[in-house]
């Protein structure tokens, strides 16, 4: 299939995208890495998760750290050791439903998505994070586990960019995004940070759910993936757009503020945003008419 700029996904732009960070300090990045409000001087989020060894109580030890098997067994009391853990895990959730393949201006939602993860995943491997990722697109899942080499990263820009070429099978718009939260639950382990790249049309009660659940033991950041004419009134006027190969027209004609078109976006705007409030998680809002790097590197404060 021919390579179309802002349609498809190339991996070997998304390598480069690397070198546009070279300029940002070190120190800089590793302060960003997480999504909680302030820097952290340390990747360790509390106690570390690793289990080390066991050894014998000492007075003062945290109860719920004790370790019941060994006390059933020995009959003396003993408490788990945890290795502190430098490495984070750092997943990449690209949700790529049917209403993501759109765009008016410079690249499609699903490009601006593949490039939004690409500058998070480089940032984190700069950082020292374990990258790992989750691409769901209709017909099309694939899953990358987190590695200490940047193995994954470039594992989940293969698949963005083989994503970018599949077909787009026949579905329900936006029920990727619920299967893909279903699937961060399944594979996630607690103290992840997880990048989450979505429009967000998908946001169903059963996302909502899994979401809910994510926030709860996890570092999320939201990436809302939008087209400026999807946050903004419509002109009047006649459309017509592709889908499936077939062309379909519509009229709207003295569209504006109170049009249904209008209503229906920023209803659902006011709701991604109402969600990323009330579950205290950062919402970036990331249009794909524009260069997605500085809109990235703005919401992390890295953008000089």
């Amino acid at each position: 299939m021919e390579y179309v700029p802002g349609i498809h996904v190339d991996v070997e732009e998304l390598l480069g995208i690397r070198a546009r960070l070279a300029g940002i300090p070190l120190a800089a990045m590793r302060r960003r890495s997480s999504y909680r409000s302030g820097a952290r001087d340390t990747r360790v989020r509390g106690r570390g998760m690793e289990y080390e060894e066991s050894r014998a109580y000492i007075p003062g030890d945290d109860m719920r750290t004790m370790d019941w098997r060994v006390m059933a067994r020995t009959g003396e009391a003993y408490t788990k050791v945890f290795a502190e853990e430098k490495e984070r895990r750092f997943l990449l959730a690209v949700d790529l439903s049917p209403s993501m393949y759109f765009g008016t201006r410079l690249g499609f939602k699903s490009w601006a998505a593949a490039h939004t993860a690409a500058y998070l995943g480089w940032l984190a491997s700069f950082a020292g994070d374990r990258i790992g990722g989750l691409v769901a697109a209709p017909g099309f899942h694939r899953e990358v586990r987190p590695g200490k080499t940047r193995a994954g990263l470039l594992g989940v820009f293969h698949h963005l960019a083989d994503a970018s070429r599949a077909p787009v099978a026949r579905e329900p718009t936006g029920s990727r995004l619920a299967f893909l939260l279903r699937e961060l639950q399944r594979v996630t382990r607690p103290g992840a940070i997880i990048a989450l790249i979505s429009d967000f049309v998908g946001l169903d009660d059963s996302a909502v759910e899994a979401l809910s659940g994510l926030g709860r033991h996890n570092d999320i950041g939201a990436y809302w993936i939008h087209d400026d004419i999807e946050t903004e009134p419509w002109p009047g006027g006649y459309y017509q757009v592709m889908n499936a190969n077939r062309a379909i027209e519509f009229d709207l004609a003295g569209a504006g503020r109170d049009a249904w078109l209008y209503r229906r976006q920023h209803e659902h705007r006011l709701r991604v945003e109402g969600l990323s409030s009330s579950l205290g998680i950062p919402l970036a809002t990331i249009s794909c008419n524009r260069e997605v790097g500085p809109q990235v590197l703005q919401f992390l404060r890295l953008a000089s």
